[in-house]
C-alpha cells in the first residue's frame, strides 16, 4: 500500500527525497494548484461542463469554457505585457523559487551517468514557467519549439526536440560539461500555442474579452482559437491537437517506465483519467517511485484510496491543521539541496 509521510521536518523524509532525485531520473507533474492565486484551481470546472453538455445546454456549457479559458488567459495577459499585479506577482515568484531549485538540484548531481535534465509534465496553459525561466539564462527550457534558422521567423514545435543534451566545451583544456535541462511538456497544450498549416507555431499575445453578453457565435470562434485540450468529455476539437495530446502522453508513459524513474506531483489531482490510467499502469514498473504532495488532509484520504495497492508511492501529507502549498513545496526541495552539496 502507499506510504504517508508527514511534512514535519523529518530527517527520515529528507534522506527519501534526496535518494530519490540522487539516483532517478527525474519528472515532475505539475497541475492547476501551482498557478494560484494568479489562477483559480480547475477543481470541478470539467465536470461542470460535461454536465451541461450531457444535459443538452451547449450555449451555457460554451459560455462557461469561455469563462475558464479568460480566467487562465486574463492573468497571462499582464503577464505578457509586464503589467503589475499582486497575484501575477506572487505566482512568478514561487515558479521562480522552483526552477531555481531545480537547476542547482541538477548542476549538482554527482553521477555523470544520468543526465542533467529533468521532464516537467504539466497540464497547465499558463505562461507562467515560461516567463520564470528568462531569470535563468544557464538553465536551457526546452519547451518543444525549433529555435533554428527561419526565414518567417516561425518556431515549429515538434515532440522530437525533447530530450536532447546541450554541452559547454572549452577550447583549451578540452573540458565538456552538460548544460542542466527541462524539458516542458504541457500535456494539454499552451497559450503559446498556436495551430498553422498543419503545425503548431509559438505565438505568445495578449487576447481581449468579448463584449459582455456575446453572441454564442462569437464564443464558438474565441474557443476555437486556443490550441489547448479542453475541459469537457469531448476534449478534442482538432485532428492535430488530438494526435499531439497522444503523442504528448505516449513520452509520459514512456519515461515513467523507463528504470529508476521519479514522478514528483504537486498541484495535481489525479482527476484527469488518462494521466491517471497511465501512472496507475506505469507503477507496476516496481522501480518507479511517486511521491506526491496533498495539499490537505483530505487529499491524503483520496490519495491513499487510489493508490492503495501501490506500495512504489509515497503520499507527502501536511502536518496536522496545515496545507502543502507552493511555498511548502519549495522549501522541502530545498531542504535536500545541502546533501548534494
Amino acid at each position: 500500500m502507499a506510504h504517508t509521510i508527514r511534512l514535519d521536518g523529518s530527517t527520515d523524509l529528507h534522506k527519501m527525497l534526496s535518494r530519490s532525485f540522487q539516483s532517478g531520473h527525474i519528472n515532475f507533474l505539475i497541475g492547476s494548484g501551482a498557478s494560484f492565486p494568479a489562477i483559480a484551481t480547475a477543481s470541478a470546472v470539467e465536470q461542470d461542463i460535461a454536465t451541461l453538455f450531457e444535459a443538452g445546454q451547449d450555449e451555457e456549457a460554451k459560455r462557461r469554457m469561455y469563462e475558464f479559458l479568460m480566467s487562465v488567459q486574463t492573468p497571462c495577459n499582464k503577464l505578457i505585457s509586464d503589467v503589475g499585479d499582486p497575484k501575477n506577482t506572487i505566482t512568478l515568484q514561487k515558479y521562480t523559487e522552483y526552477l531555481q531549485t531545480i537547476e542547482v538540484l541538477l548542476s549538482e548531481r554527482r553521477t555523470t551517468l544520468l543526465p542533467r535534465q529533468a521532464t516537467l509534465f504539466t497540464t497547465n496553459y499558463d505562461l507562467f514557467i515560461e516567463k520564470a525561466s528568462i531569470k535563468f539564462p544557464a538553465l536551457t527550457l526546452n519547451d518543444g519549439f525549433t529555435r533554428g534558422p527561419s526565414l518567417d521567423g516561425r518556431m515549429k514545435y515538434s515532440s522530437r526536440n525533447f530530450f536532447n543534451k546541450t554541452y559547454n566545451i572549452g577550447n583549451l583544456y578540452n573540458y565538456k560539461v552538460e548544460i542542466p535541462c527541462i524539458n516542458l511538456i504541457k500535456l494539454h497544450g499552451s497559450l503559446s500555442w498556436q495551430r498553422n498549416n498543419g503545425d503548431f507555431v509559438f505565438q505568445v499575445s495578449a487576447r481581449a474579452p468579448l463584449p459582455p453578453n456575446a453572441a454564442i457565435d462569437n464564443i464558438t470562434t474565441f474557443i476555437d482559437g486556443y490550441s489547448v485540450i479542453l475541459p469537457h468529455s469531448s476534449k478534442f476539437r482538432a485532428t492535430l491537437m488530438e494526435r499531439t495530446y497522444y503523442d504528448l502522453l505516449r513520452i509520459f508513459a514512456n519515461e515513467l517506465d523507463r528504470e529508476n524513474a521519479l514522478l514528483v506531483a504537486f498541484g495535481f489531482s489525479f482527476g484527469d483519467e488518462h494521466i491517471r490510467d497511465i501512472v496507475g499502469r506505469a507503477l507496476k514498473n516496481p522501480t518507479l517511485r511517486l511521491i506526491t504532495f496533498a495539499f490537505s488532509d483530505a487529499d491524503v484520504t483520496r490519495l491513499a484510496e487510489l493508490f492503495e495497492g501501490d506500495s512504489n508511492v509515497d503520499i507527502i501529507a501536511p502536518e496536522p491543521g496545515k496545507f502543502i502549498d507552493f511555498d511548502a513545496f519549495n522549501a522541502t526541495l530545498r531542504d535536500v539541496l545541502p546533501v548534494f552539496a
